[in-house]
């Protein structure tokens, strides 16, 4: 039992070690290696154990599957601060639809990158397709910009009726400052081809409401058919003067306001029951009523702490909004229907700083720093004039019940976003960070590829991302996040350099490699010791497997004293009743040659230097090794280098 429990507890520390901040950040109050660890009440014992006459030991673990065709090789080196696995295995069942691909994930203490790319064969249900996507966010400007062209295909479908609408069409564009919003863009929805909509589907209607001094006026234009239960209320023009005074009179009631309708224009045809008609509504009143009524609602919000006074204040300010245009229309015809808006709204930055009064004066969740940003970010939008826009353009047909086409285009830009970013900097908001993306699919020879990138890099990204987890573990001070904390505090002080993981599926092979480098291992130190005891210290451990069958060397220097009996090499806790002891006259170590792990690779695969701190000779052995272990590291590093197995067991089982 005990052996398989270290397996797992293996993988989600090797996980933890490659991926670095991932693993860090998941290991918040709530789950993690660490806490695996505090359930670990055993942990692996040798196979075998070689003494020399100075002390150090060697442990052997062997493991061995019938039914592996796992191949690799993994190397951690404490004195280095390295680690490093190569995993390949044959896959018994190839994946469906031809699929292989690959993945790259790196790491480093400023930025995250990850890349990859896939193949297969395409699907029945898409006939082409091609598919790009970008964005950019760096100090100097933001933008992004996604394109899709795509035919789909459901040759399932038992419908031999077309849709009524075999296409629909949008295109528009958003556009936003510090104070102004503004949209305006068009819908057109067009039959397919021989269809055309029956007359009594046929109607238009326009509405516009313009901002006055003391109210609001609205300006519409109806034409459709009325429907023969109401047809009384519309079929004279004073009936249907009397409906709209009845419709908009009891809203501007509501509202402790007036409202005065006014029919500019009327006809009925009642052979259709078809109205035409014109009107125009002056709404007066109501700015001050909704005013009045917002600033009752805030008074008296028990979560709000606010004075009659403030209350007012603070809803006039919200009413500060100014509607400069606010139009629609629809209009439906035999050969199809068309919508069209325009929207625009300006001041209203004082509403949003009254909105952040709001929240601050409330007893929400909310903290005086987010507040803070959030008036910093509204005032550094204004002081850079940044506006941001973003435009679309897409169709949807349908041309029958089996096949769909989509041809969607969307831009987002920005101006004077690196003046936004210099007035932020300048209110104490720090830059959030860089970040690039791209994707790409396509349909091509009877395949569906696809690639992406993405980066990410910030200053003290990784610190950032501990602190943020050791903030979220001390909201939840229960004793069993207590080493999850530790782990956490341990890891920030490791000065971890890099870490690097690939995998790739492809001609019936999975193919794993990760590596990982730290300045400071020792850091891990009393953490581990903690949960394994300070009875060993860990200089290096090698594992190799072939056709799943593994072998792991361990290397201990000073484990024990030079004049220690075979009992005393006994009590280690990693030497059990059923580990062979082999003592200093029972071999030769001339003859005897342990594996060392091979840092030049480590380094290559990580692309990174060797720092000629002569800590340690590649593959050879230190005059001191002692003198670089790590004491109380113990059993941990004999667990990663079991992660070998680890991994495709876990693979296997599921």
């Amino acid at each position: 039992m005990g052996k398989r429990k270290t397996v797992w507890f293996a993988v989600a520390l090797a996980a933890l070690l490659v991926t670095s901040s991932v693993g860090a950040v998941a290991m918040g109050p709530n789950g993690s290696a660490a806490s695996t660890a505090q359930e670990e009440e055993t942990t692996d014992t040798a196979d075998e154990v070689y003494v020399d006459g100075n002390g150090d030991a060697v442990l052997v673990y062997r493991n061995s599957s019938e039914d592996s065709s796992t191949n690799g090789h993994l190397g951690a080196d404490l004195s280095e601060g390295l680690f490093y696995v190569f995993l390949n295995d044959t896959i018994e069942e190839p994946p469906e639809e031809n699929f292989a691909g690959n993945a790259t994930f790196i790491l480093d203490p400023e930025s995250v990158s990850a890349s990859g790319a896939f193949s297969m064969t395409q699907p029945e249900s898409i006939e082409d397709l091609a598919f790009d996507a970008s964005l950019t966010q760096t100090r100097e400007t933001s933008a992004g910009s996604m394109s899709l062209d795509a035919t789909f295909v459901d040759q399932s479908s038992s419908s031999t009726g077309a849709s009524t609408y075999g296409e629909v069409s949008t295109e528009g564009t958003m556009t936003t400052t510090a104070s102004s919003f503004h949209t305006d863009g068009t819908v057109t929805v067009t039959p397919t081809d021989g269809q055309s909509l029956p007359s009594s589907s046929q109607m238009s209607q326009e509405f516009s409401i313009q901002e006055t001094d003391d109210g609001y006026t609205l300006s519409a234009a109806q034409d459709y058919v009325v429907g023969s239960y109401t047809a009384d209320r519309w079929n004279t023009r004073e009936n249907a003067t009397r409906s709209l005074e009845a419709q908009f009179e009891g809203v501007a009631q509501q509202l402790d306001g007036d409202a005065q309708v006014t029919v500019d224009s009327y006809s009925y045809d009642d052979a259709e029951n078809r109205l035409d008609i014109e009107y125009t509504v002056e709404f007066t009143g109501v700015d001050e009523a909704v005013s009045e009524q917002l600033a009752t609602s805030l008074s008296s919000a028990r979560d709000l702490d606010l004075s009659e006074s403030e209350a007012r204040d603070l809803a006039d300010r919200i009413q500060s909004v100014e509607l400069s245009e606010l139009s629609a229309s629809v209009d439906v015809q035999s050969d199809g229907a068309t919508v069209n808006w325009n929207v625009r709204l300006d001041e209203y930055d004082e509403a949003a700083r009254a909105t952040l009064d709001i929240l601050e004066a409330s007893e929400m969740n909310t903290s005086q720093m987010d507040i803070d940003a959030a008036r910093s970010r509204l005032d550094a939008q204004q002081a850079a004039e940044l506006q941001q826009t973003v435009t679309w353009d897409g169709t949807v047909s349908v041309p029958d019940a089996q096949t769909a086409t989509v041809q969607f285009e969307a831009e987002s830009s920005t101006e004077n976003w690196q003046a936004y970013v210099s007035e932020l900097e300048d209110r104490g908001v720090e830059w959030q960070g860089d970040t690039t993306m791209e994707m790409h699919a396509e349909t091509q020879n009877g395949e569906l590829t696809a690639s992406g990138s993405a980066t990410f890099s910030q200053e003290g990204l990784l610190d950032n991302a501990i602190d943020s987890a050791l903030q979220n573990a001390e909201d939840s001070p229960a004793a069993e996040n207590e080493q999850a904390r530790s782990f956490l505090r341990a890891f920030q002080q490791s000065e971890f350099e890099k870490a690097r993981m690939d995998a790739s599926v492809g001609d019936g092979t999975v193919t794993f490699e990760a590596g990982a480098s730290f300045e400071n291992v020792s850091a891990f130190r009393d953490v581990m010791s903690e949960a394994y005891g300070e009875d060993v210290a860990i200089e290096s451990a090698v594992a190799t497997m072939e056709d799943g069958d593994s072998v792991t060397y361990v290397r201990m220097p000073g484990a024990v004293g030079s004049d220690a009996s075979e009992s005393d090499v006994r009590e280690l806790s990693m030497v059990g009743e059923d580990t062979e002891v082999h003592m200093p006259d029972d071999w030769d170590p001339d003859e005897r040659d342990f594996p060392q792990p091979d840092n030049e690779e480590a380094r290559n695969y990580l692309g990174i230097e060797n720092d000629d701190s002569g800590n340690g000779d590649d593959g050879g052995d230190d005059d001191d090794e002692s003198s670089s272990s790590l004491p109380g590291f113990g059993p941990v590093v004999a667990l990663v280098a079991l992660a070998a197995v680890a991994l495709i067991a876990r693979r296997r089982a599921a």
